[in-house]
C-alpha cells in the first residue's frame, strides 16, 4: 500500500485522465454546460470537459444502484436472471462526501450474506477518484460536522500549482505506480463549514411532535430530499407481467420513505400515515438509528436535501435550535 502521496502539475493532469482512460470504458465527471444551473456528473472525453468547482446537483448512486434495475424476466417456463456486464466506470471528481456515502452504501449491500448480486457486480467496476474540499463548496455544506474517512481510489488536492495525488486502495495503487511520478508528503485540512450539525444524538427529541412540526408545515413530501441524498437507496420491488402472464419480469426501483404509501401494507393500512412520522424518521434514520446500529452516521454532510428541497426545509438547524 503506498504511503506517501504525488505530485502532478496541473498542467498535466491529462496524464492521470490517460492512465484512467486505459483502465476504464467510461469516464464519467462534473461538467458545468451553458445555460444549466445545475453541475452534472456526466461521460467525459478529456480533462478540458471537467468542471472542478462546486458540487454536483446529483449524486452517483444511480452507478451502482439503477433507478430502476431488472433482477430476473420470465418467458414461459423460461427463467432468465440479471447477468450484466456492466461498463468499466471511473467516477471523476466526487466530493468526499459522496465518496463516504459509497462507503455507507458498501457496508448495507455487500456486508450481506449474500450481496446483493447486480450493486457488487456494478462496484466491482467503479473506480472512485476524489476531488478535495479545501473549503465549503456552498452554505448548504456540512460535512465537517460528520467524522468522514479517506475512502477513495484515487483523491486530488489542490495545492496551487500541483496537485497532491493520494491512494488509499490498490486500484489507486497500481494507476500512480505506472506513472512514475514524484512522492511527496502532505496532511490536508477539513473545510470549515459555516453551517454545522451541532449534536448527533436526538433521542430526547422524539417525542417532541411540535418541534418535527415546525419543518412538516413545508414539507410538500415530494421525496427530492431522498432522491438527492447519496446514502437513500430505499426501494420497493415491482412484478410485471403481460396479459397473458406468460412473459413478465421483476425489478426493483427507487422509493422513498417520504411517500405515504412507503408503508402501505395488507388491509391497507399504513405505519407512517402522518406526514410528521415521515418527516422524523428520515431524520432519525440518518442521524439515529444508523449509528446505533453500525456506529456511523448515515449522513454525510452533502447538504442536498436542503439545497434541492423545493421549500428550503432546513433540519440541521432545526435540530440545533432544540437539542439540549
Amino acid at each position: 500500500m503506498i504511503k506517501k502521496g504525488f505530485s502532478l502539475s496541473k498542467e498535466k493532469l491529462n496524464l492521470l485522465f490517460d492512465a484512467l482512460k486505459i483502465s476504464s470504458d467510461e469516464i464519467i465527471a462534473p461538467v458545468k454546460i451553458k445555460g444549466d444551473n445545475f453541475l452534472r456528473m456526466q461521460p467525459v472525453n478529456s480533462i478540458d470537459e471537467v468542471y472542478f468547482k462546486g458540487i454536483s446537483w446529483f449524486t452517483s448512486k444511480k452507478y451502482v444502484f439503477p433507478e430502476t434495475q431488472e433482477l430476473f424476466a420470465f418467458k414461459g417456463e423460461k427463467i432468465k436472471t440479471w447477468n450484466e456486464k456492466p461498463k468499466k466506470r471511473v467516477l471523476f471528481g466526487l466530493r468526499q462526501c459522496d465518496l463516504n456515502a459509497f462507503y455507507i452504501n458498501d457496508y448495507l449491500f455487500l456486508n450481506e450474506d449474500p450481496p446483493m448480486k447486480f450493486y457488487k457486480t456494478f462496484r466491482e467496476n467503479l473506480t472512485l477518484v476524489g476531488l478535495w474540499c479545501d473549503k465549503p463548496q456552498d452554505e448548504y455544506c456540512f460535512c465537517d460536522s460528520i467524522k468522514l474517512k479517506h475512502k477513495y481510489d484515487l483523491c486530488l488536492f489542490d495545492r496551487g500549482k500541483n496537485w497532491h495525488i493520494k491512494s488509499e486502495s490498490k486500484k489507486g495503487d497500481i494507476i500512480l505506480l505506472e506513472m512514475s511520478l514524484q512522492t511527496e508528503h502532505y496532511t490536508p485540512s477539513q473545510p470549515n463549514c459555516k453551517r454545522k450539525l451541532h449534536t448527533h444524538d436526538i433521542k430526547n427529541l422524539f417525542e417532541k411532535d411540535e418541534i418535527w412540526q415546525k419543518g412538516t408545515k413545508d414539507c410538500l413530501s415530494c421525496g427530492d430530499c431522498t432522491t438527492l441524498c447519496p446514502t437513500c437507496l430505499c426501494f420497493d420491488i415491482e412484478d410485471k407481467a403481460d396479459l397473458s402472464l406468460k412473459c413478465g419480469s421483476r425489478c426493483a426501483k427507487w422509493d422513498s420513505c417520504m411517500y405515504k404509501d412507503f408503508t402501505l401494507v395488507a388491509g391497507e393500512h399504513v405505519f407512517r400515515d402522518k406526514r410528521v412520522d415521515r418527516f422524523k424518521h428520515r431524520i432519525f434514520h440518518k442521524i439515529q438509528y444508523f449509528r446505533e446500529q453500525f456506529g456511523e452516521l448515515m449522513c454525510t454532510g452533502c447538504g442536498r436535501c436542503t439545497r434541492g428541497c423545493p421549500t428550503k426545509i432546513d433540519w440541521v438547524k432545526l435540530i440545533n435550535s432544540n437539542a439540549s
